[in-house]
């Protein structure tokens, strides 16, 4: 990886800073002697105030020209060298490549010629900095301009997230570090910084050359047309991957604790808008050294490693894991393995190699599915996927003849959109995987809290076994005799599948924008389409007549509507997403003709569609 080559931040000896506070053009500026500070404030035209201040140290001085400098660029101040002309759309629109909010013709650009060097932070918003207006009645400036290479010695700041004036620079970019929302930014040349923050998905940053920067992490489009160096993170709680010459290497992934400070880190996430805040105060958002997966693993378990046969048992509960280092397989005598309460979607082959292991605890972590070389732990006796979000089994799990205990409560748990990324991705265990009914030995399994329609077609070999419980689900049939190992609960059956309507059709899981592109102004309804065929499904027909479905339905329906429209303006958004949920009634309801729960649903989204 290349290290940035970032701008030399020079302490300046004088400084004059030009304004707006109100209509009102201000300046305000300083030069050091020494330990003293000669200031000159006051308003644009005017003889203004002088005043001069004693400190202890040359250092003390410079410490507070700087952090003024800081304060009064934050409130839209900027350097007086910095001399831009303005011009029109119409004049520039054939140069810039980097603008996208609609340009009318008479819109004004601001325009930076030669060679620019910002002493502090650049503000990238409307109406502030260098694009405030004297007359707030004016139309803003649209964008930024730079005719030569751009050097800030500070940080490139864009706070609005759905918009912003665009910046095209004809040369290169040099700033400590960048840090933008909903702006169009392309940059000819080559870009450089330190750390790189895209807030939202709204925003554009595109790198004519190539791009270096110790950290990237980002929600909106960040490209490069030559080599791209970095440390990178995609958002939505993504691992971090080393690129280098534009090759990303995912064979030795980061968390996001490993590369960010833990004041920007969520969880697995790294929270943009703070990592925003903190690079406008001009701190880092990237630790000093990286840690990947796999070193953070080295250390947890450094010891250890030095004797692998003689560990026998490991606890990794609750450390955040969402991939097992390579390492973990040198325990080749491990007989309990404890990975309760981490982020483990999926589980490698390579968990077949621990051949002895008699416990397997993965309670808690949103698993899927288990790897086919699950089979090879024969010795295996107690296996806890309870909260997860198991939806089949491997038919390989029938080698694993010793095995005596098998958990399978609350699967799938509660953020399982999360675990598979998307309604449209979930799966769901609906049938009873008969691999269990196979195991010679089981003597206890437990379904509490699934969607399990269907009981197994065939008796459990096991002679031993003790109790098979299934409770919470969707099952309504039991056959006396074929079912008799089995303790089931059918009563709740229906109140369950109508609680799903509660937990999933609601203004905390839906939300506009799963739904609505603001910068498109497009509406996509597939995903909240697929969750109501899922709810569909999982009431038909298990909660019939529906009378309690609808009025669910009804109740939810009028809460997402008032969330949706709370401040008056979102009519519009409730009436197409209704319309939508009405119109996919034709094909969702097609396996289901004349069902009264598809009539019921029609009258309820017809009346929020209207």
């Amino acid at each position: 990886m290349r290290a940035p080559r970032l701008p030399a931040i020079h302490h300046h000896l004088q400084l004059r800073l030009l304004g707006l506070e109100g209509a009102i053009r201000k300046f305000w500026s300083y030069e050091q002697r020494g330990a003293s500070l000669d200031l000159h404030h006051g308003v644009v035209g005017t003889a203004g105030k002088r005043e001069s201040k004693a400190f202890p140290s040359e250092e003390a001085a410079a410490a507070f020209a700087r952090k003024t400098v800081a304060a009064k660029v934050a409130k839209g101040y900027y350097s007086s060298e910095l001399a831009f002309e303005t011009v029109t759309w119409s004049q520039v629109k054939d140069e810039v490549k980097a603008a996208g909010n609609s340009e009318a013709e008479s819109d004004r650009v601001l325009v930076l010629t030669g060679d620019i060097v910002v002493p502090h932070n650049l503000w990238l918003d409307y109406r502030c900095g260098i694009l405030a207006l004297a007359d707030e009645d004016d139309p803003p400036f649209i964008g930024l301009i730079v005719r030569g290479n751009l050097t800030i010695e500070g940080c490139l700041l864009n706070h609005e997230n759905d918009y912003g004036p665009f910046l095209q620079v004809h040369g290169n970019l040099i700033a400590q570090a960048i840090a933008t929302g909903g702006s169009q930014i392309r940059v000819k040349g080559n870009v450089t910084a330190r750390d790189m923050v895209g807030v939202y998905n709204h925003g554009c940053f595109a790198a004519g050359g190539e791009l270096v920067a110790r950290t990237i992490a980002t929600e909106h489009t960040i490209t490069a047309e030559g080599p791209l160096d970095t440390h990178q993170y995609l958002g939505w709680g993504a691992k971090v991957f080393a690129v280098s010459g534009g090759v990303e290497d995912r064979q030795e992934p980061y968390e996001a604790k490993g590369v960010f400070v833990p004041a920007v880190v969520d969880g697995d996430r790294v929270d943009l808008r703070k990592a925003r805040e903190l690079l406008a105060a001009g701190k880092p958002i990237s630790r000093t050294e990286f840690t990947s997966v796999r070193g953070a693993f080295r250390k947890l378990v450094a010891k250890k490693l030095e004797e692998p046969d003689k560990v026998k048992s490991l606890s990794l509960a609750g450390k955040d894991l969402t991939s097992l280092p390579e390492e973990l397989f040198l325990f080749r005598r491990l007989e309990k393995l404890d990975l309760t309460h981490n982020r483990l979607r999926t589980l490698p082959e390579e968990l077949g190699l621990l051949t002895e292991l008699r416990e397997l605890h993965l309670r808690g972590n949103g698993l899927q599915t288990l790897p086919e070389s699950i089979g090879a732990l024969t010795k295996l006796r107690f296996l806890n996927l309870e909260a997860n979000c198991i939806w089949r089994l491997p038919e390989s799990l029938a080698r694993c003849v010793e095995l005596r205990m098998v958990n399978l409560t609350n699967n799938p748990y509660s953020p399982v959109r999360n675990s598979f990324g998307g309604w449209q991705k979930v799966e769901l265990m609906w049938d009873f995987p008969e691999v269990l009914t196979r195991l010679p030995k089981l003597e206890t399994l437990t379904f509490d809290g699934t969607f399990l329609r269907t009981l197994p077609a065939r008796r459990f070999d096991s002679t031993t076994l003790q109790k098979v419980t299934v409770r919470n689900s969707l099952v309504m049939q039991v056959d006396p005799e074929l079912h008799a190992q089995l303790n089931v609960a059918v009563e709740d059956s229906a109140q369950r599948a109508v609680n799903y309507i509660r937990y999933w059709f609601a203004t905390d899981v839906i939300h506009l924008e799963d739904f609505y592109d603001f910068k498109a102004r497009r509406y996509d309804f597939a995903e909240v389409i697929t969750l109501l065929g899922l709810l569909l499904r999982i009431n038909i027909p298990t909660a019939a007549p529906y009378d309690a479905s609808v009025a669910e339905f009804k109740k939810q329906s009028e809460y997402l509507a008032k969330h949706l429209n709370w401040d008056g303006k979102g009519g519009h958004h409730v009436r197409a997403l209704f319309g939508a949920l009405r119109d996919a009634l034709d094909t969702l309801g097609e396996p289901y003709p004349d069902n009264a729960l598809i009539a019921g649903l029609r009258t309820v989204f017809a009346a929020h569609a209207a």
